[in-house]
């Protein structure tokens, strides 16, 4: 009897286990994507380029700026920042009608359920800098990832260098 309690102890323990790794490898897999994802916008900012951000139709404009509390959350606290600007990017891609004006153009609109984007611009005039945040909810909690992009104003630098 005591043998037997012992080894159902035992058992619960292993299976306790497996289930807190299993939640656990969930979060890095998350976690993971939510990179990735941020990669992704990174990496079109830098193709879009200054010049073509800063236009009417582009995301970093004064008049796509949220007051919004919600979008001012998703900024993992960067909101706080002089100047700061937070974009919406869902609401931005999900209403731009020319795909060009994404991007991401192949971004999986299924992601946008879970994950939540937004950028973060501190205008400058020789250096505007963007924060990527990607955010997702994760044990009763939202996470943030963010990665920065810092964008040159040619005419300032002289150097005609743009990020």
């Amino acid at each position: 009897m005591a043998a037997a309690a012992v080894l159902a102890f035992g058992v619960s323990g292993v299976f306790g286990g497996l289930i807190f790794a299993s939640q656990q490898n969930a979060a890095a897999n998350r976690l993971s994507q939510a990179a990735a994802i941020a990669a992704q916008v990174r990496s079109g900012l830098q193709i879009q380029g200054r010049t073509r951000l800063f236009t009417g139709a582009g995301p970093l404009t004064q008049a796509r700026c949220s007051s919004a509390a919600e979008t001012l959350e998703l900024s993992g606290g960067l909101s706080a920042l002089p100047n700061a600007c937070v974009v919406d990017l869902d609401a931005y891609e999900s209403a731009a009608a020319d795909p060009l004006l994404k991007l991401v153009p192949g971004y999986w609109e299924d992601n946008e359920t879970y994950y939540r984007r937004v950028l973060v611009w501190t205008p400058d005039t020789a250096v505007d800098s963007v924060a990527v945040v990607v955010s997702f909810p994760n044990a009763g909690q939202r996470r943030f990832v963010k990665q920065f992009v810092a964008l040159y104003n040619p005419v300032e630098n002289g150097a005609g260098v743009e990020l």
